[in-house]
């Protein structure tokens, strides 16, 4: 047993659980988390009251035990990495002012992976504190947010510039454990399926959002255009969709998609065969526009990637000799199903961070550490159990000894009588 190991075993121990915990488990003081939507949060928004309760999807995924054991294993919970946000901008994260930005789209991401605490109340924030966030802003606006006040929405072109950007920053001032993660949807081109190709050749963990579903039809413009592109997906989902093909970079194999766990999704979030993991999507507290914080109560995927690029910094960060591609694997083979039926909204599973942290990967996928990339996930994988014959051959045991006691039994008296 490594050192590491031996640390985040004995961790285990004295917090009160075991070296595979499954399921959540809520710390049950105080309430879920209550406080302004982030969505309605602007940077006007004046007489805010602080959040209170708890961070209710950190709890659901066990992030305090799981930084517990990090802060035990001799780190803070992301130090050492960095997350390249490719989103609407994180300036002013660290700042109580307003944002000058225009969306608090990207403020609310960065804050999930790495955002400051609320001092008072004191509410945990940001699943890796310690990782380093870097800005790498390529729109204005969410299209949810409307695109026609001038302001630039997600677009495939200015996608594809920001992630060759990163690919080159690889080389320079973005060197080692580097995690990229895109919480919007483009469509694909053949620049950008290169520029994400670089930088997953760089040796960059890139995570991206599986997709939400759009309000309704969209004004403005060519159809085949950016801002309208997810148009036909409006509404209520149909049998047989799968938005696999239609939404980048998530569609790339390189990339780990991520969809949502929490029941109900499927009227804001894509039905999406290529998903490798899933997050709630929402119940996380976050910083908002005005400088305050509020809480994400709207479900999406976008939210998801961003819990879901928290994690993989926090198990990163103890995990130091990992490649992306070892993380990749430690998080999708140490996630748990949602218990249901096998969906295209979950793939592996939530992801599980105290798992990660403590089972030892090795062996646990057929290609092993070498392999380029993990096979994408179309439903949930089944985990091989190991103890079905030995349970099997217990039951016609304990059946063939339980009828021999009874006949037994009966025949005593019988027997007791021919002795007299």
């Amino acid at each position: 047993m490594t050192l590491r190991r031996a640390r985040l075993t004995a961790a285990a121990v004295a917090l009160g659980f075991l070296p595979v915990v499954l399921f959540p488990q809520s710390s049950g003081a105080r309430a879920p988390a209550e406080g302004q939507d982030c969505s309605s949060v602007t940077s006007g928004t004046t007489d805010i009251l602080p959040v209170t309760g708890v961070n209710d999807a950190s709890e659901e995924l066990q992030v305090p035990e799981a930084a517990a054991l990090a802060r035990k294993a001799g780190t803070t919970p992301g130090k050492g990495v960095t997350v390249v946000v490719v989103d609407s901008g994180i300036t002013g994260l660290a700042s109580q002012a307003p944002s000058t930005l225009a969306s608090g789209h990207g403020l609310v991401v960065g804050s999930i992976i790495a955002g400051p605490d609320q001092p008072k109340p004191a509410v945990p924030v940001g699943i890796a504190p310690g990782a380093r966030l870097v800005d790498a802003r390529f729109y204005d606006k969410p299209r949810a947010e409307g695109s026609d006040d001038g302001l630039q929405p997600p677009m495939s072109g200015s996608l594809e510039q920001a992630l060759n950007a990163v690919a080159a920053q690889r080389r320079t001032t973005l060197k080692g454990r580097t995690i990229v993660v895109i919480p919007a949807e483009v469509l694909p081109t053949e620049g950008l399926r290169k520029a994400v190709g670089r930088l997953v050749r760089s040796g960059a963990l890139v995570i991206a959002a599986a997709g939400d579903r759009p309000g309704g039809d969209r004004a403005g413009g060519d159809p085949a255009a950016d801002e309208s592109f997810l148009k036909d997906y409006a509404g209520a989902p149909r049998p047989g969709e799968d938005a696999v093909f239609d939404v980048w970079p998530a569609g790339d194999d390189g990339v780990v998609s991520v969809g949502v766990s929490v029941p109900g999704s499927l009227a804001s979030v894509l039905r999406n065969s290529g998903v490798d993991l899933a997050a709630p999507g929402t119940g996380s507290v976050a910083k908002g526009l005005n400088g305050k914080w509020c809480v994400v109560t709207t479900i999406s995927s976008h939210w998801a990637a961003a819990q879901v690029a928290g994690v993989a910094a926090l198990v990163w960060s103890v995990h130091k000799g990992d490649s992306a591609n070892e993380i990749r694997n430690r998080l999708q083979g140490t996630a748990s199903g949602n218990g249901g039926d096998a969906s295209p909204l979950t793939g592996y599973g939530v992801v599980q961070p105290v798992e990660a942290l403590l089972r030892d990967t090795n062996g646990m996928f057929a290609e092993g550490h070498e392999a380029e990339a993990v096979p994408r996930a179309k439903v949930p994988r089944e985990r091989a159990d190991l103890l079905a014959d030995a349970r099997d051959n217990a039951v016609w045991w304990g059946l063939g000894g339980g009828g021999a006691l009874v006949i037994l039994l009966v025949l005593r008296p019988v027997l007791a009588r021919r002795r007299a």
